[in-house]
C-alpha cells in the first residue's frame, strides 16, 4: 500500500497519509491520559495534571516517556490550560479510532454550531444543545464524547484496527492517494461493526461509545469536584 508507515508497540503498520500516522500517535496519547494508574494514586494522568497544574509529577512517574520518539507530541498536548475546558477545545481532539482518516475539524466548518448560535439568544444554551448532539463531523460522536477522548479499550482497539487494515492492504498497490484513502475508510467502517474479543464481543463502535461515556462522566464529576467550570458539563 503506497502511503506512510508507522510503528506502534513493536508492530509495523501502513496508513495512506502522514497525517493519519500522526493522528494514530495522538489517539494513543489521548487514551493513555485517561487510564488510572497506581503510580498516580489511581488517578488518571489527566486528573493528576489538572490537580498539580503541571506535567512534572506525570513525567516523573513515567520517566521513559521522555526517551520516546512520541515525547514531542506529549509536549504539544500538555500541560492542560484553561482552554481545555472551553467548547473550542474539542477542535484540538482527534475524535479517536473512528476518525483516523477524517480531516482536522475547525470551528469554521461546524455548521451545526453556527446555526445554534444564530438561533439561540444565549451562547451557553447553544453550546449545551450542541455538545449532546451526534455530529457528522466526528462519525456521529457528539462533541462531548470527542472532548472526553478514549481510554484503555479504545487504545487496544486502535492497535487491533491497524493490524486489521495492514492485513487487508498488504502488497496492494493504489494508483492514487484517493484510492488508498477510500479503501482505508471502507475497511475502518467494516471493522467497527465486527464483534471483537477486546470488548467482550461487542462491536468496536459500541464499545468506543460506551467507554467514552464512562470517561465523560468521570471527567465531569472530577472537574465539578475541583470547582472547574467547563462548557462540556
Amino acid at each position: 500500500m503506497r502511503g506512510r508507515h508507522g510503528r506502534l508497540e513493536l508492530f509495523d503498520f501502513s496508513l495512506p497519509t502522514k497525517e493519519s500516522v500522526e493522528k494514530v500517535i495522538l489517539i494513543q496519547i489521548e487514551c493513555n491520559l485517561n487510564i488510572p494508574s497506581p503510580e498516580l494514586n489511581d488517578r488518571t494522568p489527566y486528573e493528576d495534571i489538572v490537580i498539580n497544574k503541571s506535567v512534572s509529577n506525570f513525567f516523573n512517574a513515567f520517566p521513559f516517556i521522555k526517551k520516546m520518539p512520541t515525547f514531542k507530541y506529549y509536549q504539544r498536548m500538555l500541560p492542560l490550560s484553561e482552554k481545555e475546558f472551553a467548547y473550542k477545545s474539542v477542535y484540538s481532539k482527534t475524535g479517536g479510532v473512528l476518525n483516523i482518516f477524517n480531516p482536522k475539524i475547525r470551528e469554521g466548518v461546524d455548521s451545526e454550531l453556527k446555526k445554534l448560535f444564530s438561533q439561540c439568544e444565549d451562547e451557553k444554551e447553544a453550546i449545551r444543545t450542541w455538545k449532546d448532539a451526534s455530529s457528522e463531523l466526528w462519525s456521529n460522536l457528539p462533541p462531548k464524547l470527542v472532548w472526553a477522548c478514549g481510554g484503555k479499550i479504545e487504545g487496544e482497539l486502535l492497535l487491533d484496527f491497524l493490524q486489521y487494515l495492514t492485513r487487508k492492504v498488504r502488497r496492494k498497490e493504489f494508483d492514487t492517494l484517493g484510492d488508498s484513502m477510500i479503501t482505508a475508510i471502507k475497511y475502518l467502517r467494516e471493522w467497527q461493526f465486527i464483534s471483537n474479543e477486546i470488548c467482550s464481543g461487542m462491536a468496536p463502535v459500541n464499545a468506543i461509545i460506551e467507554e467514552r461515556k464512562e470517561i465523560y462522566e468521570r471527567k465531569s464529576a472530577f472537574l465539578q469536584e475541583m470547582l472547574i467550570e467547563t462548557d462540556f458539563v
